[in-house]
């Protein structure tokens, strides 16, 4: 199941995982505002339901 813990934090690289896409997507969908993140001091961490709650609002299981 692609949830796991609701409320964890993940970097840039699990959240690609979870996504099955490339840190370069999460980089390029973070930078367009089309994912949802937060900044712990100069790291950018993901919650994975903002995530997927944001995605599925959308109508979409990747944000192209």
């Amino acid at each position: 199941s692609i949830v796991e813990s609701r409320d964890e934090l993940l970097n840039k690289k699990e959240i690609a995982q979870k996504l099955k896409i490339s840190t370069r997507s999460v980089e390029n969908f973070t930078r367009r505002g089309l994912i949802p993140y937060v900044m712990i001091g100069r790291c950018v961490r993901f919650c994975l339901s903002d995530v997927l709650e944001t995605l599925k609002s959308r109508g979409s299981a990747t944000p192209f």
